[in-house]
């Protein structure tokens, strides 16, 4: 077994994560016995400007490198290394005031140290640990034979960590396309790429993903255990670029089409969005299946709302939370990531970039409201539900692009 660095990540090197500067200080690597087989990850030790630290983990996973964060955390009720010890999957158990069911129990052991490993961390270390999902994230206990930790894990898209390191997304095997010149680029949010900075946008990702709450649990600190992740898949795209169709007193023309992944707590979901255009210049968005088995369509068009969300505002914002879109009082009712797999169309060129979209479903009253950000900037979109065979039969083939 080589114990070779997988990652261009290097001890020495220095980002910004959730708007605090961070050193990578070591990079230990875990295993753990999976049926028979073990299974190998990196960890790395970032140190921040104050002492604090916090473990990036990178592991392979069937879709390539993933990277998750790692933080210490101290539980409302906190539980000692016997207790510990004497809980099987299936127990309940209550570390934040809640009682929660034990979903994992297992064990890891340290293969190799390189510069810095975390204080009391040595090679041939073998620690124990059991995970308890709470929905939005899981909560983790991971112990020796006198000392209990306790963690909550964040996954971290690949552009996350490029781009706290300085570092290209190719280079961390990321791959797909991205948005271009559409209701998504920074030209449609009115401002270029440099026009929010990006250090007040690092705060405004670790916001998002604490908002989201993409959690899913691996390795020693809390050991491999992964959510079941329900995965539904688009069927055919069933529109073509350059039909046109009548919806809402108008003519709209298909411009453009992605296939996009929505990411949420527990499941993954593809779905077909389509750029509208209009004789006027005017631009919508046609969404197929806004929900995962909905057959239903959203026409989305723009909303200028006069005082707008910033981005850090949006991140900031929970499931259940009221929020005023230009005098139309909305709850949210569902967080997102979002990444194009797929893009054509003259408005939507092929980039080599794979950016991230975060963002939340939002309803006021019948009124389905769609925001998503980028560093770029936000957009809100306020939407018209309408029945499938409405939506898709309206379009006939049109006149050429």
């Amino acid at each position: 077994m080589s114990f070779a660095n997988p990652t261009p990540l290097h001890i020495g090197m220095s980002g910004t994560l959730g708007g605090r500067r961070y050193r990578v200080a070591g990079r230990v690597v875990m295993g753990m016995e999976d049926e028979g087989e073990t299974y190998y990850w990196n960890e790395f030790n970032l140190v921040g400007d104050d002492g604090s630290s916090v473990t990036l983990v990178y592991e392979e996973g069937e879709a390539g490198g993933e990277w998750k964060l790692f933080t210490l955390f101290e539980p409302e009720n906190p539980m000692n290394v016997p207790d510990a010890s004497s809980k099987r999957v299936g127990d309940m158990v209550n570390l934040d005031g809640t009682e929660r069911r034990v979903t994992l129990v297992d064990e890891s052991r340290v293969y190799h140290i390189e510069g810095e490993a975390p204080e009391g961390v040595e090679a041939g270390d073998v620690a124990c640990y059991f995970n308890v999902e709470t929905g939005d994230k899981m909560l983790v206990a991971s112990w020796t034979s006198d000392e209990i930790e306790f963690y909550w894990g964040a996954d971290l898209p690949r552009g996350a960590v490029a781009t706290a390191f300085g570092l290209r997304a190719e280079q961390l095997g990321g791959t797909g396309q991205a948005v271009g010149s559409s209701l998504l680029s920074p030209a449609a949010f009115g401002a270029s790429a440099d026009g929010v900075s990006r250090g007040v946008f690092k705060v405004v990702l670790a916001l998002a993903l604490a908002a989201i709450g993409f959690y899913l649990i691996s390795s020693r600190l809390p050991g491999r255990s992964r959510a079941v992740v329900a995965k539904t898949a688009a069927p055919a795209a069933p529109l073509v670029i350059g039909s046109e169709g009548r919806l809402s007193g108008k003519t709209w023309r298909v411009r453009g089409h992605r296939l996009v992944e929505i990411a949420q707590v527990g499941r993954l979901d593809d779905r077909h969005e389509y750029e509208l255009a209009d004789d006027d210049g005017g631009r919508a968005l046609l969404v197929c299946g806004l929900k995962p088995g909905d057959t239903d369509w959203v026409l989305f068009t723009p909303l200028e709302p006069t005082e707008p969300l910033t981005p850090v505002q949006a991140a900031a914002l929970r499931v259940g939370s009221e929020v005023n879109l230009d005098g139309r009082v909305a709850r949210v009712i569902r967080l997102f990531q979002s990444v194009v797999r797929q893009a054509e169309g003259p408005d939507l060129p092929d980039l080599k970039a794979n950016p991230v979209f975060f963002g939340f479903d939002a309803q006021s009253g019948s009124t389905p409201l769609l925001v998503r950000w980028t560093e770029a900037g936000i957009v809100v979109y306020r939407g018209e539900a309408l029945p499938a065979k409405r939506a898709a039969g309206t379009f006939t083939r049109g006149r050429a692009n």
